[in-house]
Protein backbone atom coordinates (compact mmCIF):
# COMPACT_ATOMS: atom_id res chain seq x y z
CA UNK A 1 0.00 0.00 0.00
CA UNK A 2 1.32 3.27 -0.92
CA UNK A 3 0.18 5.98 1.22
CA UNK A 4 1.08 9.96 1.04
CA UNK A 5 0.18 12.12 3.68
CA UNK A 6 -0.76 15.78 2.49
CA UNK A 7 0.16 18.16 5.56
CA UNK A 8 -0.93 21.82 5.80
CA UNK A 9 -2.91 24.67 7.78
CA UNK A 10 -5.89 24.35 4.94
CA UNK A 11 -6.77 27.42 6.12
CA UNK A 12 -8.70 27.47 3.61
CA UNK A 13 -8.27 23.98 1.58
CA UNK A 14 -8.67 25.53 -2.23
CA UNK A 15 -8.84 23.99 -5.54
CA UNK A 16 -4.91 24.46 -5.70
CA UNK A 17 -4.08 21.78 -2.97
CA UNK A 18 -7.28 19.39 -4.65
CA UNK A 19 -5.11 19.76 -7.74
CA UNK A 20 -1.78 18.76 -6.66
CA UNK A 21 -2.71 16.03 -4.67
CA UNK A 22 -4.71 14.44 -7.62
CA UNK A 23 -1.19 14.60 -9.79
CA UNK A 24 0.94 13.34 -7.01
CA UNK A 25 -2.40 10.03 -6.84
CA UNK A 26 -1.49 9.66 -10.77
CA UNK A 27 1.74 10.37 -11.11
CA UNK A 28 3.07 8.30 -8.50
CA UNK A 29 0.55 5.04 -8.38
CA UNK A 30 -0.25 6.06 -4.68
CA UNK A 31 -3.42 3.67 -3.30
CA UNK A 32 -4.31 7.54 -1.14
CA UNK A 33 -3.68 10.91 -0.49
CA UNK A 34 -4.64 11.77 3.30
CA UNK A 35 -5.32 15.08 4.27
CA UNK A 36 -4.08 16.14 7.32
CA UNK A 37 -4.73 19.24 8.69
CA UNK A 38 -1.88 20.78 11.72
CA UNK A 39 -3.12 21.33 15.34
CA UNK A 40 -1.19 23.54 17.04
CA UNK A 41 2.06 23.99 14.92
CA UNK A 42 4.88 25.49 16.53
CA UNK A 43 5.71 27.39 13.19
CA UNK A 44 1.92 29.01 12.52
CA UNK A 45 -0.11 29.66 15.83
CA UNK A 46 -2.39 32.30 13.71
CA UNK A 47 -4.95 30.19 12.20
CA UNK A 48 -8.39 29.42 12.56
CA UNK A 49 -9.43 27.00 14.69
CA UNK A 50 -8.61 23.22 13.76
CA UNK A 51 -12.26 22.22 13.89
CA UNK A 52 -13.58 24.54 11.36
CA UNK A 53 -10.12 23.76 8.90
CA UNK A 54 -11.11 19.87 9.59
CA UNK A 55 -14.89 21.11 8.49
CA UNK A 56 -14.08 22.69 5.53
CA UNK A 57 -11.14 19.64 4.29
CA UNK A 58 -14.13 17.19 4.62
CA UNK A 59 -17.00 19.40 2.67
CA UNK A 60 -13.92 19.71 -0.51
CA UNK A 61 -13.15 16.19 -0.51
CA UNK A 62 -16.86 14.36 -0.18
CA UNK A 63 -16.79 11.59 -2.85
CA UNK A 64 -13.50 11.92 -3.66
CA UNK A 65 -11.92 8.54 -4.42
CA UNK A 66 -8.39 8.06 -3.18
CA UNK A 67 -8.78 10.88 -0.92
CA UNK A 68 -8.80 10.80 3.27
CA UNK A 69 -9.20 13.60 5.75
CA UNK A 70 -7.15 12.53 9.07
CA UNK A 71 -7.79 14.30 12.31
CA UNK A 72 -4.49 12.17 13.90
CA UNK A 73 -2.77 15.99 14.56
CA UNK A 74 -5.41 18.59 15.64
CA UNK A 75 -6.28 15.95 18.42
CA UNK A 76 -3.16 15.75 19.74
CA UNK A 77 -2.53 18.35 22.58
CA UNK A 78 0.41 20.96 22.29
CA UNK A 79 2.50 21.36 19.49
CA UNK A 80 2.51 19.29 16.76
CA UNK A 81 5.98 17.84 15.02
CA UNK A 82 5.65 15.50 11.94
CA UNK A 83 8.05 13.54 13.53
CA UNK A 84 5.48 12.74 15.98
CA UNK A 85 2.78 11.83 13.67
CA UNK A 86 5.00 9.80 11.23
CA UNK A 87 6.12 7.99 14.05
CA UNK A 88 2.47 7.19 15.08
CA UNK A 89 1.60 6.24 11.57
CA UNK A 90 4.13 4.04 11.10
CA UNK A 91 3.33 1.87 14.09
CA UNK A 92 0.02 2.21 13.13
CA UNK A 93 0.34 1.06 9.52
CA UNK A 94 3.72 -0.63 9.69
CA UNK A 95 3.85 -2.35 5.93
CA UNK A 96 2.58 0.95 4.21
CA UNK A 97 5.41 2.69 2.23
CA UNK A 98 4.75 6.11 3.03
CA UNK A 99 5.33 9.02 0.96
CA UNK A 100 4.68 12.84 2.30
CA UNK A 101 3.51 15.67 -0.43
CA UNK A 102 5.38 18.94 -0.12
CA UNK A 103 5.61 22.82 -1.94
CA UNK A 104 9.12 23.86 -3.43
CA UNK A 105 8.69 26.12 -0.76
CA UNK A 106 9.32 23.39 2.00
CA UNK A 107 11.96 21.55 0.41
CA UNK A 108 14.01 24.31 1.48
CA UNK A 109 13.01 24.31 5.11
CA UNK A 110 12.97 20.69 5.63
CA UNK A 111 16.30 20.08 7.53
CA UNK A 112 15.01 22.60 10.16
CA UNK A 113 12.24 20.80 10.98
CA UNK A 114 12.21 18.50 14.41
CA UNK A 115 14.46 15.70 13.61
CA UNK A 116 14.84 15.80 10.12
CA UNK A 117 17.07 12.32 9.94
CA UNK A 118 13.44 10.66 11.32
CA UNK A 119 12.05 12.03 8.36
CA UNK A 120 14.43 10.99 5.43
CA UNK A 121 14.67 7.58 7.16
CA UNK A 122 10.77 7.08 6.82
CA UNK A 123 9.27 9.10 4.34
CA UNK A 124 9.60 9.69 0.47
CA UNK A 125 9.28 13.30 -0.37
CA UNK A 126 7.04 14.11 -2.97
CA UNK A 127 7.41 17.72 -4.01
CA UNK A 128 4.88 19.53 -6.14
CA UNK A 129 7.88 21.56 -8.36
CA UNK A 130 7.19 25.38 -8.32
CA UNK A 131 9.59 26.13 -11.14
CA UNK A 132 12.65 27.23 -8.72
CA UNK A 133 15.65 26.98 -10.34
CA UNK A 134 17.22 26.06 -7.39
CA UNK A 135 15.20 23.51 -6.35
CA UNK A 136 17.28 20.12 -8.26
CA UNK A 137 19.90 22.20 -6.04
CA UNK A 138 18.71 21.34 -2.56
CA UNK A 139 17.39 17.60 -3.26
CA UNK A 140 20.71 17.03 -4.17
CA UNK A 141 22.31 18.53 -1.18
CA UNK A 142 19.51 16.94 1.29
CA UNK A 143 19.84 13.56 -0.81
CA UNK A 144 23.79 13.95 -0.23
CA UNK A 145 23.89 14.58 3.23
CA UNK A 146 20.24 12.33 4.52
CA UNK A 147 20.26 9.92 1.99
CA UNK A 148 16.93 11.34 0.90
CA UNK A 149 14.55 9.93 -1.30
CA UNK A 150 13.15 13.65 -3.20
CA UNK A 151 11.01 13.09 -5.95
CA UNK A 152 9.51 15.65 -8.49
CA UNK A 153 6.15 16.20 -9.56
CA UNK A 154 5.01 17.50 -13.07
CA UNK A 155 1.85 19.29 -12.96
CA UNK A 156 1.02 22.80 -13.80
CA UNK A 157 1.07 25.30 -10.96
CA UNK A 158 -2.31 27.06 -9.79
CA UNK A 159 -1.21 30.19 -8.26
CA UNK A 160 -3.83 29.79 -6.01
CA UNK A 161 -3.08 31.46 -2.04
CA UNK A 162 -5.20 30.11 1.14
CA UNK A 163 -3.23 33.85 2.58
CA UNK A 164 -5.00 35.96 -0.60
CA UNK A 165 -8.24 33.91 0.12
CA UNK A 166 -8.62 35.12 3.06
CA UNK A 167 -7.54 38.52 2.46
CA UNK A 168 -9.86 38.79 -0.11
CA UNK A 169 -13.29 37.74 2.00
CA UNK A 170 -11.76 40.26 4.97
CA UNK A 171 -12.05 42.74 2.40
CA UNK A 172 -15.65 42.32 0.64
CA UNK A 173 -18.98 41.54 1.84
CA UNK A 174 -19.13 37.70 1.77
CA UNK A 175 -21.78 38.17 -1.17
CA UNK A 176 -19.35 39.74 -3.21
CA UNK A 177 -16.74 37.36 -3.05
CA UNK A 178 -15.92 35.42 -6.29
CA UNK A 179 -15.62 32.03 -4.82
CA UNK A 180 -13.75 30.72 -7.92
CA UNK A 181 -10.90 28.86 -5.93
CA UNK A 182 -12.72 27.00 -3.49
CA UNK A 183 -15.22 24.50 -3.39
CA UNK A 184 -18.67 26.12 -3.04
CA UNK A 185 -19.31 23.97 0.13
CA UNK A 186 -16.23 25.07 1.94
CA UNK A 187 -17.30 28.83 1.14
CA UNK A 188 -20.91 28.25 2.29
CA UNK A 189 -19.49 27.29 5.53
CA UNK A 190 -17.26 29.70 6.12
CA UNK A 191 -19.84 32.44 5.40
CA UNK A 192 -21.87 30.42 7.88
CA UNK A 193 -19.45 30.45 10.53
CA UNK A 194 -18.49 33.78 9.40
CA UNK A 195 -14.48 32.92 9.03
CA UNK A 196 -11.91 35.28 8.23
CA UNK A 197 -13.72 38.37 9.67
CA UNK A 198 -13.66 39.97 13.07
CA UNK A 199 -17.91 39.95 14.17
CA UNK A 200 -18.73 43.34 15.09
CA UNK A 201 -19.97 44.29 18.81
CA UNK A 202 -23.61 44.49 17.17
CA UNK A 203 -23.14 41.28 15.47
CA UNK A 204 -21.90 39.34 18.13
CA UNK A 205 -24.84 40.92 20.08
CA UNK A 206 -27.67 39.81 17.31
CA UNK A 207 -26.31 35.99 17.47
CA UNK A 208 -26.11 35.92 21.23
CA UNK A 209 -29.64 37.62 21.61
CA UNK A 210 -30.98 34.70 19.80
CA UNK A 211 -28.75 31.86 22.02
CA UNK A 212 -29.08 33.60 25.42
CA UNK A 213 -32.36 33.98 27.71
CA UNK A 214 -33.74 37.73 27.62
CA UNK A 215 -32.72 38.06 31.54
CA UNK A 216 -29.63 36.23 30.76
CA UNK A 217 -29.09 39.24 27.35
CA UNK A 218 -30.07 42.20 30.10
CA UNK A 219 -27.11 40.71 32.56
CA UNK A 220 -24.59 40.65 29.99
CA UNK A 221 -25.40 44.09 29.16
CA UNK A 222 -25.08 45.06 32.67
CA UNK A 223 -21.68 43.06 32.95
CA UNK A 224 -20.61 45.27 30.00
CA UNK A 225 -21.25 48.56 31.73
CA UNK A 226 -19.75 47.43 35.27
CA UNK A 227 -16.45 45.98 33.58
CA UNK A 228 -16.14 49.61 31.00
CA UNK A 229 -16.48 51.60 34.16
CA UNK A 230 -13.95 49.81 36.12
CA UNK A 231 -11.43 49.23 32.91
CA UNK A 232 -11.33 53.32 32.98
CA UNK A 233 -11.03 53.28 36.81
CA UNK A 234 -8.23 51.37 36.86
CA UNK A 235 -6.47 51.96 33.58
CA UNK A 236 -6.91 48.42 31.90
CA UNK A 237 -7.78 47.80 27.95
CA UNK A 238 -11.51 49.03 27.99
CA UNK A 239 -12.45 47.07 25.02
CA UNK A 240 -10.54 43.67 25.79
CA UNK A 241 -12.96 43.74 29.37
CA UNK A 242 -15.94 44.96 27.39
CA UNK A 243 -15.39 41.65 24.72
CA UNK A 244 -14.83 39.50 27.70
CA UNK A 245 -18.15 41.26 29.50
CA UNK A 246 -19.96 40.67 26.35
CA UNK A 247 -19.33 37.01 25.61
CA UNK A 248 -18.30 35.83 29.51
CA UNK A 249 -21.78 33.75 29.53
CA UNK A 250 -21.94 32.70 25.39
CA UNK A 251 -21.78 28.84 26.22
CA UNK A 252 -24.64 29.61 28.60
CA UNK A 253 -27.48 27.76 27.31
CA UNK A 254 -25.23 25.21 25.52
CA UNK A 255 -26.00 21.70 25.84
CA UNK A 256 -23.88 20.13 28.56
CA UNK A 257 -22.52 17.46 26.67
CA UNK A 258 -21.39 19.90 23.56
CA UNK A 259 -19.54 22.04 26.49
CA UNK A 260 -17.80 19.25 27.45
CA UNK A 261 -17.14 18.08 23.77
CA UNK A 262 -15.77 21.81 22.77
CA UNK A 263 -13.23 21.91 26.00
CA UNK A 264 -12.12 18.45 25.10
CA UNK A 265 -11.24 19.55 21.63
CA UNK A 266 -9.77 22.85 23.19
CA UNK A 267 -7.89 20.49 24.97
CA UNK A 268 -9.31 22.24 28.58
CA UNK A 269 -8.64 19.74 30.85
CA UNK A 270 -12.36 19.17 32.85
CA UNK A 271 -12.74 17.26 36.42
CA UNK A 272 -15.53 15.37 37.45
CA UNK A 273 -16.97 18.18 39.37
CA UNK A 274 -16.74 20.41 36.56
CA UNK A 275 -17.98 17.64 34.25
CA UNK A 276 -21.62 17.72 36.42
CA UNK A 277 -21.71 21.60 37.68
CA UNK A 278 -23.15 23.53 34.53
CA UNK A 279 -22.17 26.64 36.85
CA UNK A 280 -17.96 25.79 36.24
CA UNK A 281 -18.48 24.30 33.38
CA UNK A 282 -20.19 27.10 31.08
CA UNK A 283 -16.76 29.23 31.39
CA UNK A 284 -14.63 27.15 30.13
CA UNK A 285 -16.66 26.03 27.14
CA UNK A 286 -17.24 29.67 26.55
CA UNK A 287 -13.48 30.69 26.06
CA UNK A 288 -13.70 27.65 23.94
CA UNK A 289 -17.04 28.80 22.14
CA UNK A 290 -15.33 32.78 21.89
CA UNK A 291 -12.44 31.45 20.24
CA UNK A 292 -14.22 29.03 17.39
CA UNK A 293 -17.63 30.98 17.45
CA UNK A 294 -16.68 34.41 17.59
CA UNK A 295 -13.16 34.53 16.64
CA UNK A 296 -11.23 35.79 19.78
CA UNK A 297 -7.54 34.71 19.82
CA UNK A 298 -6.90 37.02 22.58
CA UNK A 299 -5.61 34.91 25.46
CA UNK A 300 -6.67 37.97 27.95
CA UNK A 301 -9.86 37.99 26.73
CA UNK A 302 -10.51 34.40 26.72
CA UNK A 303 -8.56 33.71 30.13
CA UNK A 304 -11.32 36.22 31.51
CA UNK A 305 -14.02 34.20 30.08
CA UNK A 306 -12.45 30.97 31.60
CA UNK A 307 -12.20 32.46 35.00
CA UNK A 308 -15.08 34.39 35.61
CA UNK A 309 -17.13 31.84 37.61
CA UNK A 310 -14.67 30.24 39.85
CA UNK A 311 -11.54 33.09 39.74
CA UNK A 312 -7.85 31.95 40.07
CA UNK A 313 -5.03 32.68 42.11
CA UNK A 314 -3.46 35.59 41.28
CA UNK A 315 -6.30 36.76 38.38
CA UNK A 316 -4.80 39.34 35.90
CA UNK A 317 -6.26 42.87 36.03
CA UNK A 318 -8.83 41.86 33.30
CA UNK A 319 -9.84 38.98 34.74
CA UNK A 320 -10.66 40.50 38.45
CA UNK A 321 -12.46 42.86 36.45
CA UNK A 322 -14.72 40.05 34.44
CA UNK A 323 -14.49 38.12 37.89
CA UNK A 324 -15.58 41.37 39.96
CA UNK A 325 -18.09 42.63 36.79
CA UNK A 326 -20.48 39.03 37.03
CA UNK A 327 -20.90 39.48 40.86
CA UNK A 328 -21.81 43.28 41.13
CA UNK A 329 -23.41 44.24 38.02
CA UNK A 330 -26.82 46.69 38.71
CA UNK A 331 -29.10 43.75 37.56
CA UNK A 332 -27.90 41.83 40.61
CA UNK A 333 -29.87 41.41 43.56
CA UNK A 334 -28.48 38.47 44.90
CA UNK A 335 -27.36 40.03 48.68
CA UNK A 336 -27.78 42.91 50.07
CA UNK A 337 -23.88 43.47 50.71
CA UNK A 338 -24.15 44.56 46.78
CA UNK A 339 -23.94 48.39 47.51
CA UNK A 340 -20.56 48.32 49.61
CA UNK A 341 -19.45 46.23 47.27
CA UNK A 342 -20.00 48.28 44.25
CA UNK A 343 -18.38 51.20 45.94
CA UNK A 344 -15.36 49.36 46.92
CA UNK A 345 -14.70 48.21 43.79
CA UNK A 346 -13.53 51.27 42.27
CA UNK A 347 -10.90 51.21 44.60
CA UNK A 348 -9.58 47.93 45.71
CA UNK A 349 -10.66 44.98 43.34
CA UNK A 350 -8.66 42.67 45.23
CA UNK A 351 -10.72 43.22 48.34
CA UNK A 352 -14.09 42.94 46.65
CA UNK A 353 -12.86 39.36 44.87
CA UNK A 354 -11.79 37.84 48.86
CA UNK A 355 -15.78 39.01 49.83
CA UNK A 356 -17.11 37.69 46.86
CA UNK A 357 -15.75 34.56 46.79
CA UNK A 358 -16.18 34.35 50.55
CA UNK A 359 -20.02 34.75 50.20
CA UNK A 360 -20.11 32.54 47.29
CA UNK A 361 -18.36 29.52 49.35
CA UNK A 362 -20.25 30.44 52.55
CA UNK A 363 -23.55 30.52 50.10
CA UNK A 364 -22.61 27.10 49.07
CA UNK A 365 -21.67 25.75 52.33
CA UNK A 366 -25.03 26.86 53.19
CA UNK A 367 -26.90 24.27 50.89
CA UNK A 368 -24.46 21.70 51.70
CA UNK A 369 -23.21 21.80 48.10
CA UNK A 370 -19.65 20.72 47.08
CA UNK A 371 -17.05 24.00 46.42
CA UNK A 372 -14.33 23.51 43.51
CA UNK A 373 -11.13 23.30 44.75
CA UNK A 374 -9.78 26.40 42.84
CA UNK A 375 -12.32 28.72 44.30
CA UNK A 376 -11.36 28.02 47.95
CA UNK A 377 -7.50 28.23 46.34
CA UNK A 378 -8.27 31.41 45.12
CA UNK A 379 -10.21 32.72 48.36
CA UNK A 380 -7.13 31.74 50.35
CA UNK A 381 -4.93 33.37 47.83
CA UNK A 382 -7.17 36.77 48.26
CA UNK A 383 -7.96 36.29 51.93
CA UNK A 384 -3.63 36.01 52.24
CA UNK A 385 -2.77 38.96 50.17
CA UNK A 386 -5.43 41.52 52.36
CA UNK A 387 -3.88 40.35 55.39
CA UNK A 388 -0.75 41.16 54.71
CA UNK A 389 -1.30 44.63 53.54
Amino acid sequence: MKTCIFGGTFDPIHKGHIHIAKNALSQFGLDKVIFMPSGCSYMKKDVTPAIHRLNMLKLALEGSEGFEVSDLEIKREGYTYTKDTVEIFKKENPDEELYFLIGTDTLFMLEKWYEPEYLFDNLIFLVADRNDENSDKKAKELSERFNADIRFMNCDFLDISSTKIRQDICAVNYEEFEAKDIDSKVYEYIKENHLYKALSDAEMITILSSELKESRLIHTLGVIDTASALAKAYGADVRKCEKAALLHDCAKYMPKDEQIEICERNFIKLNDFERKKSALLHSKAGACLAYEKYGITDTEILDAIKYHTTGKPDMSLIEKIIFVSDFIEPGRTHSDKLPMYRMIAMADLDLVCMNVLKDTIDYLNSLNEEIDSITLETYSFYKELISKR
